[in-house]
């Protein structure tokens, strides 16, 4: 590997770091209250989360065209790339599920004073909770040391990733999603 490749990879990592950190921090829990109250700083949130997903998407791009690729140090960086945004993806869909939930609340609440369902403040209070928890399992991903992983071990860990959605394919059970 190449000074500048090593240099590359030791201040894109901690710029990631500080960008998950960051949108992590701005993941404040929803309003309690009115469900109008709580859905605009919810869709903010959701926003900030799809920035850092496109921004991580973009250094995979520009990382996997270059010649860091091919080294061990550059692939371990790339799969943990790879891993923070499936953890930022998964925290959309958390934040998209509480944002639902909201506007679930707002339709069966019309009118002031009436209390949203106890079902539905769970529901986004759990949305919103697991989306904290994936947008931490992301910053742990970018969080890991490069020199942690043996010389030739560095492109180890994406068969596991190749081979998750074929076992699902091959099972013969479907998940099943619950609506409130």
């Amino acid at each position: 590997m190449s000074p500048t490749d090593d240099a590359d990879i030791h201040t894109q990592l901690p710029t990631w770091q500080r960008r998950i950190q960051q949108t992590a921090a701005g993941l404040a829990t929803p309003q309690t209250g009115s469900p109008q109250a709580a859905l605009a700083p919810l869709l903010q949130q959701l926003v900030s989360v799809y920035n850092l997903s496109s921004g991580l998407m973009g250094e995979i791009r520009r990382s996997a065209d270059s010649p860091l690729a091919t080294t061990d140090a550059g692939r371990t960086y790339l799969v943990q790339l790879a891993s923070a945004l499936e953890h930022t993806n998964r925290t959309a869909a958390h934040l998209s599920t509480a944002v639902t939930g909201l506007t679930d609340a707002h339709r069966l609440t019309p009118r002031p004073g009436i209390a949203t369902p106890a079902e539905t403040r769970l529901n986004v209070t759990l949305g919103h909770a697991a989306a904290l928890r994936s947008l931490k399992r992301a910053l742990a991903a970018v969080t890991g040391r490069l020199t942690d992983t043996p010389p030739g071990q560095g492109a180890a860990p994406a068969p596991a990733v190749v081979e998750q959605p074929r076992r699902a394919v091959e099972s013969s059970t479907r998940p099943v999603r619950r609506r409130p």
